[in-house]
């Protein structure tokens, strides 16, 4: 097996220009960095910035497994709209997955690209953060080894400072020195048909998927749901009521307009038949009460962003076949079933929708 991992980033824009592209550059055991992006303009800007050679830049995955065969997984850091092709496009050169949230906008798609994976024994990592931090680590322990008993209920609730983006506004997120690179467009998370949906499909991805990755036995079955766009074309503000398929029932909830310099929050409340843990990913707190009046608790703390953690566990998977932290066909699936099924239902006005009617 070889000693580096040679991988593609394929989209050279905002997140894969501030955190997967620092992330490969400093790993000691990534060799070669592809990158490809339908714009030639923004692949070389990427690569001046990064001192990549131009003869490491492409427009298509194919043309860069072509130059490069020894090439062996690819990180998906394109618009939400494009995940799905540039994730297929990228198996078909049998590349393993590092997909950013959201896993793609529809269940179908999806499915599809693990169905994909499996066949060809390739696998996905979702890029999710929140996993990786220690308190949560601790509680995800807790919860395998059966302290709180079987998930009951399960209260959600995240609040971030995303309005402007969702309004179209991405000028009012560049830092004083600028962004990295390229940062988002107008369209990028603000027009529907290029986003998928607003807070949604960029926030509440990563409540939920956190949500499955600390019970992967839940899985959405009917979901109920309202949105308020406010001023925006996409979602702002939503409220999901979920019945899983265990039948326990959850709450899901998120709003992208709090203030300037609010920190905001991440809470997963788990409660089970024995006790209950929840967890912040913001402010790093654990709580734990068993039913037997056993405590645990985490103060709230600063526990830091690992944003370079996805490319290590990537790294991990290509050169010791580890397996996914955070799987593309529970965490990402599940996550795209629920978000799906939560924005059909709003536009609905709440109407249940059933999570196997997406694939009808």
């Amino acid at each position: 097996m070889t000693e580096k991992a040679n991988i593609a980033v394929v989209g050279t824009g905002w997140w894969a220009t501030t955190a997967h592209l620092p992330a490969l550059i400093a790993h000691p055991r990534v060799g070669k960095i592809i990158l490809v992006d339908i714009n030639p303009e923004a692949g070389r800007k990427a690569a001046a910035k990064y001192n990549i050679p131009a003869s490491q830049v492409f427009t298509t995955v194919a043309e860069a497994k072509a130059a490069y065969p020894d090439l062996q997984g690819a990180i998906i850091a394109v618009t939400h709209h494009a995940h799905t092709k540039a994730a297929m496009d990228s198996l078909e050169q049998g590349l393993h997955l590092l997909i950013e949230k959201p896993m793609t906008i529809h269940a179908r798609d999806a499915w599809a690209i693990c169905e994909k994976a499996d066949a060809i024994g390739k696998k996905i990592l979702m890029g999710y953060t929140f996993p990786y931090l220690a308190h949560i680590i601790k509680a995800k322990q807790y919860i395998d080894e059966g302290l709180i008993g079987e998930i009951e209920y399960v209260a959600c609730s995240m609040s971030s400072i995303t309005y402007d983006l969702l309004k179209g506004h991405p000028e009012k997120f560049e830092p004083p020195t600028g962004y990295v690179v390229t940062g988002p467009t107008q369209q990028t998370y603000s027009e529907p048909l290029v986003a998928g949906g607003g807070q949604s499909v960029l926030q509440v991805t990563h409540l939920a998927a956190l949500m499955f990755h600390l019970a992967p036995e839940l899985r959405a079955k009917t979901v109920s749901a309202f949105t308020n766009n406010l001023e925006a074309k996409v979602d702002v503000v939503d409220a999901f009521t979920v019945r899983m398929n265990t039948g326990a029932l959850a709450i899901v909830g998120s709003t992208g307009n709090i203030g300037m310099g609010d920190a905001g929050s991440v809470e997963v409340h788990l409660h089970g038949s024995k006790g209950r843990i929840l967890v912040d990913g913001f402010t790093g707190e654990m709580f734990m009460r068993l039913h037997n009046g056993r405590e645990e608790h985490i103060p709230r703390k600063d526990p830091g962003y690992p944003g370079d953690v996805p490319v290590d566990k990537f790294t991990e998977i290509i050169l010791d076949g580890a397996e996914p932290w955070f799987p593309g066909k529970t965490n990402g699936l599940y996550t795209v079933e629920l978000l799906e099924a939560a924005l059909r239902s709003a536009e609905q006005d709440g109407m249940p929708v059933q999570i196997a009617d997406l694939y009808k």
